[in-house]
């Protein structure tokens, strides 16, 4: 079975301007599947819990039953994600919603294949929470006006859901600084005092939990619960190009979230392939709930959002932005 990649490489960002090139020039991408052989995928994900189904999707041979060869390539953010899908350096990428909208209102060609998982509405299940060190001034929500919080992108998934929450909380949000730091980087940056808080997600919650930090709110459980998380992207040329590929990774991709649901141990089991957690973290991360199903009520619900928060311009219809098969 051919192995997954587990080089952590992080593709480089292209300007704004050469994203839009990629998005003008895209052509018909050339299909991956030589004759008799698998489909070659090259598919982006970030080193966190929510992408734990990809290598799972290999161990329990999904990919091979679909004649997939699959490399996952690790990426930190979206930024650098879709102009390599526009290039055709990646196949596939998963992604929250926010970017996805993001670039789809600007006319770049891109197209939602599946959904992966959503927020909670348990904090139970919350993989994710903002935190703050212990006697550094910070100890609730309200505490943050005048503060720094670090996400890890700006116009982010994380900086939408902590508008909202810091909204349904009485602070203004105009009055928080936000900055951008990688997940890694984020208890280092609140332990050095250089942020107040972050939003961090595991397997990096569990180790800023080992830290010592606190938990001061759940964005993604408070403000934005229930809303579609990740989902898998692809550029439009891609899809049509090779629909048939496309389906056989949906189909993997459902299977190996089935699977993740019914067996949390395996997921613990396959973090250390491209996470850096110690034992004990890996044993205290939280495992997401996987679910595939997404609808355009799905897309339009952030895109509302989106527009009240300033993120998007008013007017993008995102009703032709999920793919589906050909005579579905």
């Amino acid at each position: 079975m051919p192995r997954l990649s587990r080089t952590l490489t992080a593709i480089s960002a292209l300007s704004a301007g050469a994203l839009l090139l990629a998005g003008c020039s895209a052509s018909g991408a050339a299909p991956q599947e030589s004759a008799g052989g698998p489909v070659a995928l090259a598919v982006g994900v970030t080193p966190i819990a929510n992408a734990a189904h990809v290598y799972i999707a290999e161990q329990q041979g999904f990919f091979k039953d679909e004649n997939l060869d699959v490399t996952a390539t690790t990426i930190q953010t979206a930024a650098t994600a879709i102009p390599s899908l526009l290039n055709n350096e990646l196949q596939m990428a998963l992604m929250t919603s926010v970017p996805i909208v993001t670039a789809a209102s600007k006319g770049l060609p891109i197209r939602v294949v599946s959904g992966s998982d959503r927020y909670p509405l348990d904090p139970k299940h919350d993989t994710t929470a903002l935190v703050a060190a212990p006697g550094g001034g910070v100890g609730s929500l309200k505490d943050l006006s005048g503060k720094t919080v670090a996400v890890v992108g700006l116009k982010s998934a994380p900086e939408l859901a902590l508008r909202v929450l810091l909204k349904d909380s009485g602070v203004d949000p105009e009055q928080v600084k936000v900055v951008e730091i990688a997940y890694p980087d984020m208890v280092p940056a609140l332990q050095s005092n250089r942020v107040d808080a972050a939003f961090v997600v595991d397997p990096f919650l569990s180790k800023a939990r080992a830290a010592g930090l606190e938990v001061i709110g759940r964005p993604f459980t408070d403000g934005i619960g229930g809303m579609s998380a990740l989902e898998w992207v692809a550029s439009d040329a891609f899809t049509k190009s090779n629909p048939d590929a496309v389906q056989r990774f949906t189909k993997a991709m459902k299977r190996a979230g089935e699977y993740a649901n019914e067996h949390p141990e395996a997921v613990r089991k396959v973090l250390p392939e491209f996470t850096s957690l110690s034992p004990e973290a890996v044993a205290k991360s939280v495992i997401p709930t996987y679910d595939t199903k997404l609808g355009v009520e799905d897309i339009q619900a952030f895109a509302d959002l989106m527009t009240k928060e300033g993120f998007i311009n008013d007017g993008y219809d995102p009703a032709n932005l999920i793919w589906t098969p050909a005579g579905s």
